[in-house]
């Protein structure tokens, strides 16, 4: 059994990849609304009729509070257990993880995909996996204290009730313990303008609080230009094609031969 658990607001723009992807990887889906205004359940429904969508208990997207939600409701789930974002795709070998009975935890690190600039905007009907090929492995020992440049730190997968770091939002600054089970990360893989909307509409979801203790620091808080920015400079300049490495973790998921993008 593998369960997932994500918190979602107005995502009716990344969910068709997201949960037609995790519908191959995961038994169950524990999906968290945030008050979404927009199509979002209704896509859940359509995709995953029968995962589970719940309320949020929280009035603000602020880590710590969402973290103690996440936890209680891992608490209910049986076995394998992991949470995501909606940006955030797991690939590959599953099937180590079957004959494992103890408690135990791997840290999944994380490739970014990056959009080069130069086709058009991905499309709904193909794997975003078959449309994204250029990135970067994210190797940075460093990147839990980097997160407000948009770096990407390691996710649990695990199969008992933990509690999350204090800060961190799920992320953890460990280094990955698995080379077969990979993060997609494509939250600078859609740069049109649904893709940056629904990056910048999440500040607006987050209390006064937290945006005056974190301020710029936060990774939710960045502008338009400070979001652009950030990729130009920090992952843009690192990426080279993938194609070979998706290819071998898409095809634990029963993917084929990646087609011409």
């Amino acid at each position: 059994m593998r369960t997932v658990i994500c918190h979602f607001f107005n995502e009716e723009y990344m969910l068709p990849w997201w949960l037609d992807h995790h519908r191959r990887v995961f038994d169950h889906g524990i999906m968290i609304d945030y008050n979404s205004t927009d199509a979002s359940r209704d896509i859940i429904k359509q995709f995953c009729p029968d995962w589970e969508i719940h309320m949020t208990r929280n009035a603000y997207f602020d880590s710590a509070n969402i973290d103690r939600e996440v936890e209680d409701y891992e608490r209910t789930c049986r076995s394998w257990r992991m949470a995501l974002n909606v940006t955030e795709f797991l690939y590959g070998n599953f099937q180590q993880l079957d004959k494992v009975i103890a408690p135990t935890r791997h840290f999944i690190g994380n490739y970014v995909f990056v959009d080069p600039m130069n086709g058009p905007p991905p499309s709904y009907g193909r794997p975003l996996h078959e449309q994204a090929t250029f990135g970067y492995y994210e190797d940075d020992s460093k990147a839990f204290r980097k997160l407000n440049l948009g770096l990407r730190a390691s996710r649990s997968l695990h199969n008992f009730g933990q509690r999350y770091p204090e800060r961190g939002g799920r992320h953890w600054y460990q280094s990955p313990t698995l080379d077969d089970l990979a993060i997609f990360y494509y939250g600078y893989s859609v740069l049109n303008e649904d893709g940056i909307a629904r990056k910048l509409q999440i500040k607006t979801k987050m209390s006064p609080e937290e945006i005056a203790t974190h301020g710029a620091e936060h990774p939710n808080t960045v502008t338009r230009e400070k979001y652009l920015g950030n990729i130009d400079r920090y992952h843009r300049p690192r990426c080279r094609d993938l194609t070979e490495t998706i290819a071998k973790f898409a095809s634990y998921q029963g993917y084929g031969q990646l087609a011409p993008v």
